[in-house]
């Protein structure tokens, strides 16, 4: 299912909170319709590329499931959004489900295998961290209440998954209609060499240049400079380094990021493809 995203319905205020985030992504990426699944078992898995990777819910997903359709529905009935519901595949008894498809992005709280009530700012679940690592599509991490945003921060390094992060934030941005900006803290680096990596990537030109703005910092820690970021922006980051897992449990530029801004995230893993172009351009 190409030019979809994937959100798994939580049947809860919050999951009210995340479903009208991911509604409002699809709204603002002209082109990507929403496929809502309301899980009917806590253990199944997801297509991520080739490969499954299976989810396992906390109980709070399973809750007064005889409100959930109704509540989507209500939810998602004035946003002018395209979305279906999906199901997995019937498997023989004993068999965990399996929900089938190519998804262009999915949606997925900071913890999904916890307690709701334990979920907050500097906390990303082991289950969320093992899905950005295996997906071919980027994650979306709504932030714990709805708010709409109004322009795109990227955050570059200099590695090759950082400038895949800054392609699709100028893509989203692009389809949005919404102002880009690119967050880079040098660390040692020289602006030549982020150059260098960004000319590779061929998309040096359209970080140079207007509307897009790149703020290069080579003072202060990131956490300090991450005030600058707008308080109405979406978040594009990558994952992981040379150490997925170190990087993604202690101390990586992506938990600093995500332990202090409250702002939605994009969040590309090692595996992620650009899906971007696969969506057609709009002419509203």
């Amino acid at each position: 299912m190409r030019n979809t995203m994937l959100h798994i319905f939580r049947n809860s205020p919050l999951g009210r909170e995340n479903l009208l985030q991911s509604a409002y992504f699809c709204k603002k990426h002209r082109g990507l319709s929403l496929k809502v699944y309301i899980p009917k078992t806590s253990l199944f898995s997801i297509d991520v590329g080739s490969d499954l990777f299976f989810l396992q819910l906390d109980a709070s997903y399973l809750q007064y499931p005889y409100s959930a359709e109704a509540h989507v529905k209500g939810i998602l009935q004035s946003s002018n959004v395209s979305f279906t519901f999906v199901g997995p595949n019937e498997f023989d008894v004993g068999v965990k489900p399996h929900l089938p498809g190519s998804w262009s992005i999915i949606a997925c709280p900071r913890v999904i295998s916890e307690q709701s009530g334990r979920i907050g700012l500097g906390h990303l679940g082991p289950k969320v961290r093992g899905l950005v690592k295996a997906a071919y599509s980027p994650v979306f991490i709504p932030s714990l209440a709805h708010k709409e945003w109004t322009s795109v921060t990227a955050f570059f390094g200099g590695s090759s998954l950082g400038a895949l992060s800054v392609k699709m934030a100028l893509a989203i941005a692009r389809f949005s209609f919404v102002p880009a900006s690119v967050h880079t803290q040098l660390n040692g680096m020289t602006k030549a060499v982020c150059e260098k990596a960004l000319s590779d990537a061929g998309i040096l030109a359209a970080v140079s240049s207007a509307p897009v703005t790149w703020r290069l910092y080579d003072t202060g820690e990131l956490k300090e400079n991450l005030y600058d970021v707008p308080h109405d922006s979406l978040v594009v980051v990558g994952a992981a380094g040379k150490n997925v897992i170190k990087e993604l449990v202690f101390g990586s530029t992506l938990e600093a990021i995500q332990s202090a801004l409250p702002n939605p995230l994009v969040v590309v893993g090692p595996r992620c493809k650009p899906p971007w172009e696969e969506l057609p351009k709009s002419s509203s």
